[in-house]
């Protein structure tokens, strides 16, 4: 069975999607989903996506029984034996793609949302190395917000440090290439590496 999944593409949509209302919404539901899209979005004043989504069954105008409604229930549905109407199948295809896109778009809107603030209320990594040599010793330094540490070793000597600060934190530092390996892992786990 065919996975609809693969064809919605919530790229292709405008950036400003969630802003457009009224003309400009109808002008972006006619170029994605046609004209009969339109018809039954703006008989019914959904007029933005969020009143699109909050919809919770578009097509239920079928279902009501009213003179002014006939001339749109003739033009995009089918009258069955028992009087009722249905919307036609292509216009209900385009309308549920539409939907679709559109809650895609919501919900990784509302992920990238959710990251971004997680990530504004993280504390910055306020850390600092500092790493100087001589022919005989490397010292390196390495300071946080709440505490500080010095070592001192002999030119040959690798240095491995492993400290708990606020975070889990630990430092490899090889005098002789004069390099150091940081890993500092928050506790929101993101870490972070740098090489010096």
């Amino acid at each position: 069975m065919f996975q609809t999944e693969a064809l919605i593409d919530a790229s292709i949509l405008p950036s400003d999607i969630m802003s457009l209302r009224d003309v400009k919404f109808f002008d972006f539901v006619r170029k994605e989903a046609g004209d009969a899209a339109v018809d039954l979005f703006e008989i019914q004043i959904i007029n933005c996506v969020k009143s699109l989504l909050m919809t919770a069954d578009v097509y239920c105008i079928m279902n009501l029984k009213s003179k002014a409604l006939d001339c749109f229930k003739n033009k995009h549905g089918f009258m069955l034996d028992d009087d009722t109407f249905i919307i036609k199948i292509g216009i209900k295809g385009n309308v549920d793609y539409l939907i679709d896109l559109l809650k895609q778009k919501c919900t990784a809107d509302a992920k990238l949302t959710k990251s971004s603030k997680r990530n504004q209320s993280s504390p910055p990594l306020d850390r600092t190395i500092n790493i100087s040599s001589t022919t005989t010793e490397s010292t390196m330094s390495v300071l946080s917000s709440n505490s500080s540490n010095v070592v001192t070793s002999k030119k040959s000597d690798i240095i491995d440090i492993s400290h708990s600060l606020d975070d889990d934190f630990s430092l490899q530092v090889d005098p002789l290439t004069v390099k150091a390996s940081v890993t500092i892992t928050p506790k929101t786990n993101t870490a972070a590496t740098s090489t010096n």
